[in-house]
């Protein structure tokens, strides 16, 4: 509510201020008091509105007499109309101009004016309400917002300092690469409807949850090279992909589409869009019906989806549950001294709906000969094949092939020569039992063989060795034969590499180490072995540990002695270009850097007799050392590095450690800490001794 009366008390006076206000016009009296005699005013006062000198007459109240001069203590003014709600009021003396009052005058409250305002709403959906409050205990003034974002403004009115606008949902279009803005607010204060002022406040707006793209319609269709033929109207399951070959889609107020996202199934691929280059999964894994849906996310980050279902018939190559080829007669009995063949075969494929077949065809050749006959196309089940020409003195391998709309598949068979108790090959020297004989210099032994009695062979270097002495059969006995391979017996067969070793039977490898089966692995250094009697255990080349009573028989051969699988006195390893790994430690003083060598060693020490060692230190300075003959090493400073050298001979490697007075530093001088790890690059050649 608007005033009636505004005192000014000062120094010299005390100015009331009577009237009213009425939207823009304001009538105003104006009653000057002095303080005391000496401020009076001995003419008259000015009366000036925003610097316009008004017509003012004025009624003296009361004077006062001082040394001879007559001073106005009171005066009055007429009642001046202002067509102004408010303005600045400036009264001066009109003897000497000397100014009376100056400000900025009202009926209205303009002390309260607000400054401030608090906002909230802002969902751009033209339903919900944004407000805008003005901070003021003001009653008397009018209060306007003018809302903008980007191109778009609009203002809303109050009579209160509460406005309220719903924001238009086209305002979401200068949003069109995020959910969330500033908006800004012009806040205008009015008194009697003209503003007296105003301020910018911020509004956080978003676009509304149900902005989203829309994808109206997607066509989709095999991958682009499928080998499904088109008369089939089918998805197969390894053969088929599935591709979006068309879509309908579109951002919402503004925004555009940015990703596409193709899922079949359990597999998807995901990609920038583009009209021209849409998403293809090349080959569907699966089979049956698979949903398939299509997602699109715009520049705000909504999605959009389409799903649909996309039934994949399932397929497997052809493969062979049965394939039989033997020798026979024209009518296809089976005999040992047939001419023909008899094939039988089972064949499983898939369908497809009936729309896939199968063809089978066969080939042979002499087992020796390099290239197969002709292909004659026979049926799943018994044929007899052949052209009364597999000769009995020789072996027939046979290719039989399947062929459905996708893929090919093969089985080799196998058919021997004529069955014979013992044969003598013909114009050669050579035998056979169980069958013909077909090679020169050659026992052939086609049955199971059983020896009773000691059985001998001769070595490359003459030596005649008794088969009992190589290989006892049992259960679980495991037999080295050197560089991590082994043989073991089980239920009467030899088994390469057997992963799984008998439990807790130590072997002695000789000079203290030892091997031992433990939960099917190899362990090494097994203590206080205890060897089982006669059991011989091959080491490589022939050389053998035979266990006799407990004990190392004399066919013990020395570690050391062996030239395969382990690193002896003597030997020279040159390691060439090889990476390792090191550490920085003792007070970054010693770099200490491990080379595998991958054998045990059973030399007692080693040299470097020549070869460079480069350092890198994690940020890439390196040092480069070259050896001379002993291993010292130049190019640092000091100048001279005399390498530790530590084996370890089980495990098969070389420690190399390199000594420094001071500590380490890098080739800009800064030191290298302690515990840095470091890599190297080795050119060095290691002698065993």
């Amino acid at each position: 509510m608007s005033l009636t009366k505004r005192t000014y008390s000062g120094l010299m006076s005390t100015l009331t201020m009577t009237g009213s206000v009425t939207n823009a016009t304001t009538k105003l009296t104006i009653v000057y008091q002095a303080t005391n005699s000496l401020w009076g005013v001995d003419g008259t006062i000015n009366v000036y509105v925003d610097g316009t000198k008004q017509t003012c007459s004025w009624t003296t109240n009361k004077t006062d007499t001082v040394l001879g001069t007559t001073y106005k203590i009171k005066m009055t003014s007429q009642q001046l109309t202002i067509n102004k709600p408010f303005f600045t009021l400036k009264l001066t003396d009109s003897a000497d101009g000397s100014e009376i009052f100056n400000d900025t005058f009202s009926f209205y409250e303009i002390e309260k004016t607000p400054t401030s305002a608090t906002t909230s709403g802002g969902v751009m959906d033209g339903a919900t309400m944004s407000k805008v409050v003005f901070t003021t205990s003001g009653t008397d003034a009018t209060y306007s917002a003018t809302f903008s974002l980007g191109n778009y403004a609009s203002t809303a009115t109050s009579a209160t300092k509460t406005i309220e606008y719903a924001i238009p949902i086209s305002w979401c279009n200068a949003l069109s690469n995020a959910t969330t803005g500033q908006a800004s607010v012009t806040c205008r204060v009015k008194y009697g409807g003209v503003e007296y002022s105003s301020f910018t406040v911020k509004l956080t707006v978003s676009v509304p949850s149900s902005v989203v793209p829309s994808v109206t319609s997607i066509t989709l269709a095999d991958k682009t090279d499928t080998p499904v033929p088109s008369s089939w109207n089918m998805f197969i399951q390894h053969k088929s992909g599935v591709r979006i070959s068309a879509i309908t889609t579109d951002g919402a107020y503004s925004s555009t589409i940015k990703s596409i996202k193709l899922q079949v199934g359990t597999q998807s691929i995901s990609m920038n869009y583009s009209a021209s280059n849409l998403p293809q999964i090349d080959t569907i894994t699966q089979s049956g019906s698979l949903a398939c849906t299509v997602t699109v996310t715009d520049s705000r980050g909504r999605t959009a989806s389409k799903s649909a279902t996309v039934t994949f018939v399932s397929y497997a190559a052809p493969k062979f549950t049965n394939c039989v080829s033997e020798r026979c007669l024209v009518n296809g009995e089976a005999d040992n001294d047939g001419t023909y063949f008899k094939s039988t075969t089972a064949i499983s494929f898939s369908t497809c709906n009936n729309k896939n077949s199968i063809t089978l065809t066969v080939k042979y050749k002499k087992t020796d000969a390099v290239l197969y006959g002709s292909e004659t196309t026979i049926t799943p089940g018994v044929n007899t094949c052949g052209n009364n020409d597999l000769d009995t003195e020789f072996s027939y391998d046979v290719m039989y092939s399947v062929t459905d709309q996708f893929c090919t598949v093969t089985f080799t068979d196998y058919i021997s020569t004529a069955t014979y108790l013992m044969h003598f090959l013909h114009g050669g020297k050579g035998v056979a039992f169980g069958q013909k004989a077909t090679m020169e210099n050659y026992l052939d032994c086609a049955f199971k063989a059983l020896f009773r009695d000691d059985t001998y062979f001769v070595t490359g270097n003459g030596v005649q060795v008794n088969i009992r002495d190589i290989i006892t059969i049992g259960a679980q006995t495991l037999t080295s034969f050197g560089n991590g391979l082994f043989l073991c017996a089980q239920n009467g067969k030899i088994i390469a590499q057997v992963p799984s070793i008998g439990a807790d039977t130590p072997t002695t490898l000789g000079e203290g180490l030892y091997l031992k089966a433990s939960g099917g692995k190899i362990t090494a250094d097994t203590p206080n072995p205890s060897i089982g009697t006669d059991t011989p255990t091959s080491l490589t080349n022939g050389q053998f540990l035979y266990a006799d009573s407990g004990n190392i028989g004399s066919r013990t051969i020395a570690l050391a002695n062996l030239t395969n699988g382990v690193i002896k006195a003597g030997d020279s390893i040159s390691c060439s270009n090889m990476q390792v790994g090191g550490m920085i430690a003792n007070s970054s003083k010693d770099i200490t850097i491990c080379i595998p060598v991958g054998r045990v060693i059973t030399a007692s020490s080693a040299e470097i007799t020549g070869g460079t060692l480069t350092i890198r230190t994690v940020d890439g300075n390196a040092y480069t050392k070259a050896s001379s003959a002993g291993g010292a090493y130049s190019g640092l400073t000091p100048a001279n590095f005399d390498p530790v050298i530590t084996l370890n001979k089980t495990t098969g490697s070389v420690r190399i450690k390199l000594y420094n007075s001071t500590k380490w530093t890098t080739s800009n001088g800064t030191a290298i800490t302690t515990n840095t790890p470091v890599s190297a690059t080795i050119g060095i050649t290691l002698k065993f001794s």
